[in-house]
């Protein structure tokens, strides 16, 4: 089933699933592009489609620069405007996010003990951020996930944005996830897009910390595959198949 929730706030929940009235399920929160393409847009919807079940949701966002009339391919760019303008866009859509999970669990249309976030690159820096925000969340999914801003040609091109856009480096939630119990990421062997060794200095230093916290209950996995695509920043359809299946075995598995 698809459907469409509105919180309090007016924020938009997009879902696969159960309806409502089949009440308290694990949830899977997704991130891609705009919630509507997230779900229904091939192939960036392969890991919600796999992992939908009848007895999970999985839920979505509208992230920053998808909205309604704007150019999605322009996205990284939207960020950097907006950033370069003193915007705020990115920390107000975490809030957002934050906000209709606790209105979800408290009407009782989550199982706060069997919650899980992951995303498609941008979709994987995004659900990092959430994760880092929602201690319930203990299961955490990217495919070639975005990890420095500034790495990013749209960033680099203004180097005035440092400052700013290393505040939301995924490098600085590190504290802040260590109670993730389960964390994977795919990344190719040479994606220039959102850089391979970017993404292994984030998982060394995350599983450094863990070491350093002794969080025995932590287990960090990077996968990488061979680069497919444009910069090489592709994902394989069986490594959709192979991350949304690991995510169901996550949720479904002993806690």
């Amino acid at each position: 089933m698809r459907g469409c929730l509105e919180d309090p706030f007016h924020t938009k929940i997009d879902y696969l699933g159960p309806g409502p009235e089949a009440g308290l399920l694990p949830a899977f929160f997704y991130f891609a592009l705009s919630g509507e393409e997230s779900l229904e847009l091939h192939p960036y919807n392969q890991p919600a489609l796999i992992a939908a079940h009848s007895s999970l949701r999985v839920f979505s966002f509208t992230i920053p620069g998808h909205e309604p009339g704007l150019n999605k391919f322009q996205a990284m760019h939207y960020w950097a405007e907006q950033m370069e303008q003193g915007g705020y866009e990115l920390e107000i859509f975490f809030d957002k996010v934050v906000k209709a999970i606790e209105w979800l669990i408290s009407q009782q249309l989550i199982n706060p003990d069997r919650m899980a976030a992951g995303g498609l690159s941008r979709g994987g820096f995004i659900a990092t951020h959430i994760a880092a925000r929602v201690k319930e969340i203990q299961t955490l999914l990217g495919f070639a996930p975005l990890t420095e801003l500034m790495l990013l040609k749209e960033f680099a091109e203004n180097p005035t944005l440092h400052r700013r856009a290393s505040e939301l480096d995924l490098v600085t939630l590190i504290e802040k996830l260590t109670h993730v119990r389960h964390l994977r990421f795919y990344i190719g062997n040479l994606d220039t897009r959102v850089d391979t060794d970017a993404c292994y200095r984030f998982i060394r230093r995350l599983a450094e910390k863990g070491h350093e916290k002794h969080l025995r209950h932590q287990k960090i996995e990077l996968m990488i595959t061979q680069s497919i695509g444009h910069k090489g920043h592709g994902t394989a359809p069986h490594l959709f198949e192979e991350g949304a299946n690991w995510i169901k075995n996550q949720l479904y598995g002993e806690k």
